[in-house]
């Protein structure tokens, strides 16, 4: 279960209060004790966030990482080219398929 599938279960919960309780004041508390819980956790998780330790150089690897597997293509193209090679099927699979498999893992950039 991820992150937003937890928080998500806030929601479906005061779904569920606004359809099931009555009293317009009972559930305005629950709803309101509700969304405190829900920031109290993100705030909680936000800090842990933060204060995680990182490794610079590979944080910027990762941060890097499309625009590396891209210049390794480039440089592995013109390796070829340099040695009079022809691109073949596995050669072209070879190019691509480390930057086509960092895009589908990492998603779209932003």
């Amino acid at each position: 279960m991820g992150l937003l599938d937890f928080l998500g279960i806030f929601n479906k919960t005061a779904d569920i209060v606004k359809e099931t309780v009555l009293d317009k004041d009972a559930q305005n508390k629950i709803l309101e004790n509700l969304e405190l819980t829900k920031l109290t956790i993100e705030n909680r998780l936000l800090q842990i966030e933060l204060s995680t330790k990182t490794i610079p150089w590979v944080d910027a690897l990762h941060k890097m990482g499309r625009q590396i597997t891209n210049y390794l293509m480039l440089l592995f193209g013109f390796i070829l080219v340099m040695l009079d090679k022809d691109l073949s099927g596995p050669a072209g699979m070879i190019m691509g398929g480390g930057n086509l498999a960092y895009q589908v893992i990492k998603g779209k950039g932003k």
